[in-house]
């Protein structure tokens, strides 16, 4: 015996369509942007970062600054002061910290970038990451005025070389 009258029984069938469908929208959405990230990380060669060496990566920022048209300074292995590279344009001089790393980048990586700065004599410094940063080393950077390059900057600087002719300079 069914106490609810028939249209009650139309109305629950939709709402059961509905909400499948809706789960199911749901599930294809997540799959693609899955999808469209693993795409996207592929075409910048970000990947291929993440294996690099921590020497490897300091050249591969040479030649990611030079294609923006700086010239660039390898500050040498020992004595570097936290210093990995240092770029010039005009009269501007930035000291670039880089850090190939799997874990988050802490405060120590942003303590060698503002004492490098002052050694070299540079107007700005940068910390360059294939990853993230703790939250302390993000608030001692804005205290500093030093630039954080996470993955995510780094993927879109890549992708935007990808689409420009290489800079033979």
């Amino acid at each position: 015996m069914n106490i609810f009258p028939e249209s009650w029984n139309t109305i629950g069938r939709w709402l059961i369509i509905i909400s499948a469908g809706i789960i199911i929208l749901t599930i294809i959405i997540s799959f693609l942007e899955v999808f469209i990230r693993r795409r996207r990380l592929i075409r910048s060669g970000i990947v291929d970062v993440d294996r690099m060496s921590g020497t490897e990566f300091e050249h591969f920022l040479g030649v990611v600054f030079r294609q923006y048209g700086y010239q660039i300074e390898h500050t040498g292995k020992s004595g570097d002061y936290g210093a990995d590279l240092i770029i010039k344009k005009a009269q501007s001089r930035t000291v670039i910290q880089a850090k190939r790393y799997t874990k988050n980048v802490g405060v120590k990586a942003i303590q060698e970038a503002v004492a490098a700065k002052k050694v070299y004599h540079c107007q700005g410094a940068i910390v360059i990451t294939n990853s993230h940063y703790t939250k302390q080393a993000q608030v001692l950077a804005k205290a500093n005025d030093v630039v954080l390059w996470d993955r995510e900057r780094l993927l879109k600087v890549m992708l935007m070389l990808k689409n420009q002719p290489i800079n033979q300079s």
